[in-house]
């Protein structure tokens, strides 16, 4: 009987100090792991808002290097310098009015060499009047050369290029409680980009060819902004991400919105924001009150052409973002912890009741498991049966967990490298837009032009050739940003050979391939493929081009097609007797942005572009390299 209530007196002490201990550790862990989880989330959040900073920035900075490059290229074609020199006012006012609607300008104007307006693209019949005070013109003047960045226009400059600007650079003041005072309720200045060429017939300056975006009620442009940085991500029907630019502490073009849901045109920074940007020239990033609700907020100036602040850029991520992930997160925690903590009470307590004489080793095998160490039970000779057997259960157990770790962390590293491949595609494509449409533009531009001046010569239809793989490059883009949206390829069932050849057709022309000896080694039984051609040409003259980068010297380009038996897929191999790439390199050649090619010879977007194209086919692409011998890329297609 007393052994009997020693017994029964030792199973309460362990069940009751087990509840404790697993009590005290659910207490310490709900607040450890609580602290732990919003510290980091509002660290990522501050994170996520400098880094979209950052991000809208150089996005305004390449919005503005953009339009300084069709600018200049317009600047330079012949028929405007004969217009200019000859001051052909009706040809220019066309002219600069295609301009306007093809490239997005609200203003273009042609200004004589002495800064007097020779025509308006706005305003035909308004000309004459100086703009030689403009900062743009006069060091356009100066220097001859382009000027582009932010400036600041007053009411009656906008009111000379018509009513509609007019209309857009007034905003009505919306005070906020935080704002500093203001001593007018309206904002009759513009905040624009502007851009001046000049205009040369030779070496002399016959005129400046100027440029401006109205920045005042531009939705399109914030918007644009918003979409690449937050990809329209919605938080309770609210959009998550919001971007503004400031006048001063004026919004004058923003997609925040105020209660009755228009655009918060016209309301005010807090004061706190506008000390810091404007009187010490730093950007402000923290949490912020703004219009309606609580942000992530973060500001960076705008400087003019004296490097004075005129104005801020803004973006902004709404807290209630960060804290549906803090809930949803605490949620998910508090749960896995009630359910881990439920089922070992229960099964402590079955092994507590059934194997008493074990429990000490159970439990420091446990906290060593909890460690993160797979420990194991030693069995004693003198245990009975159910212990040797509750011992080998608790190893077996050991073991199968070991090998589920294993497989979860191996398919943890696939998924993570999946994302990582997948993010890079996201900044691939809008980068690319940036990096070639404008480039192409100028070709196109050009092309065509000569194509008019050419028509009836030999060269003719070399100039169309130009002209239709400009448009086609256009098609590749198009292409590459439809797959970082997920979206579908036009697929017909194509011949392999005929692509590769035709692709090969233009590229033997190049200079680059005058001293490689092309081989082509194409089965003439290979059977019809579904693709999307022109993303097949695209892969095959991305490697063509990257081989004979590779053989600055010359060498020789295989093309083999052949069928796989025993896959029934399609081959096509693409070797070059080039330079080769280093093992460390091999595994870094289908990540965005990486080259090991000299600064200005690449973007390090070919073959992620390649590997994307060939994965969307549901084929598969591998390399081999030697350092010295050559490169072979293998490309497998489904037949089927």
């Amino acid at each position: 009987m007393i052994k009997q209530l020693a017994r029964s007196n030792i199973r309460f002490k362990l069940v009751f100090s087990l509840l404790g201990i697993v009590l005290l550790s659910g207490v310490l862990s709900i607040i450890i792991g609580l602290n732990v989880i919003n510290t980091n989330v509002v660290r990522d959040a501050y994170a996520t808002v400098r880094a979209s900073l950052t991000s809208a920035s150089e996005l305004y900075r390449e919005e503005i290097d953009n339009r300084s490059r069709i600018i200049q290229s317009m600047a330079k074609t012949p028929e405007l310098i004969r217009a200019s020199a000859a001051g052909d006012r009706a040809f220019l006012f066309e002219k600069l009015v295609q301009i306007k609607r093809e490239f997005g300008f609200d203003i273009v104007n042609v200004v004589d060499a002495d800064g007097t307006i020779l025509v308006r693209a706005n305003a035909f019949e308004s000309y004459g009047d100086s703009m030689s005070g403009y900062r743009t013109i006069q060091e356009v003047r100066r220097t001859g050369t382009l000027v582009a960045g932010t400036g600041v226009l007053e009411y009656e400059t906008i009111a000379r290029e018509g009513e509609d600007l007019a209309r857009r650079t007034i905003i009505p003041v919306v005070p906020t409680s935080h704002g500093r005072p203001r001593p007018s309720a309206a904002e009759n200045r513009a905040l624009v980009i502007k851009i001046a060429a000049p205009i040369r017939d030779g070496s002399r300056m016959t005129g400046i060819l100027y440029g401006a975006v109205l920045l005042n009620n531009n939705a399109a442009f914030v918007d644009r902004f918003k979409r690449l940085l937050f990809k329209d991500e919605k938080v309770e029907g609210r959009d998550a991400g919001t971007t503004t630019v400031f006048l001063g502490d004026i919004r004058v073009a923003t997609n925040v919105l105020d209660a009755a849901g228009k655009r918060a045109i016209g309301t005010q920074a807090s004061e706190e924001v506008y000390r810091k940007v404007f009187e010490e020239g730093a950007p402000w990033v923290g949490r912020a009150f703004v219009v309606d609700d609580w942000y992530i907020s973060g500001y960076t100036p705008l400087y003019d052409f004296d490097q004075k602040t005129q104005g801020m850029l803004y973006v902004g991520v709404l807290k209630k973002k960060f804290d549906v992930v803090v809930r949803n997160t605490t949620m998910a925690y508090l749960l896995v912890l009630l359910v881990s903590t439920l089922l070992a009470l229960a099964l402590a307590g079955y092994l507590i009741n059934l194997y008493t004489k074990p429990v000490k080793r159970i439990i420091d095998a446990s906290t060593e498991m909890a460690l993160g160490f797979y420990h194991r039970i030693e069995t004693d000779p003198h245990d009975d049966e159910d212990a040797r057997a509750l011992a080998q259960a608790f190893n077996g157990m050991v073991d199968a967990i070991e090998e589920r770790d294993r497989q979860l962390t191996e398919l943890a590293d696939r998924t993570i490298l999946k994302s990582e491949k997948l993010a890079s595609i996201g900044r691939l494509a809008s980068g690319i837009a940036h990096e070639i449409n404008n480039p192409l533009t100028g070709v196109l531009t050009y092309s065509s032009l000569l194509l008019e001046d050419m028509k009836g010569t030999p060269y003719e239809e070399d100039l169309k050739v130009i002209r239709d793989e400009t448009l086609r490059c256009r098609g590749i883009v198009r292409g590459i940003l439809d797959f970082a949206r997920d979206s579908k390829s036009e697929r017909t069932l194509s011949d392999l050979n005929a692509l590769i050849v035709d692709s090969l057709r233009i590229l033997e022309k190049h200079v680059t391939f005058h001293n490689i000896r092309i081989v082509k080694e194409l089965d003439p039984n290979l059977p019809g493929v579904r693709v999307d051609p022109a993303e097949i040409r695209a892969v095959i003259n991305n490697l063509a081009v990257n081989a004979a980068d590779a053989m600055p010297q010359g060498g020789r380009l295989t093309i083999v097609t052949s069928l796989e038996p025993a896959t029934g897929m399609a081959v096509i191999r693409v070797a070059d007797t080039g330079v080769g790439i280093s093992e460390e390199n091999l595994n870094k050649i289908f990540e965005p942005f990486f080259t090991t090619k000299d600064r200005g010879q690449g973007t390090g977007l070919g073959l992620p572009m390649v590997y994307g194209a060939v994965q969307r086919h549901g084929g598969q692409i591998d390399v081999h390299s030697k350092v010295g011998v050559g490169t072979e890329f293998i490309i497998k297609l489904p037949t089927r």
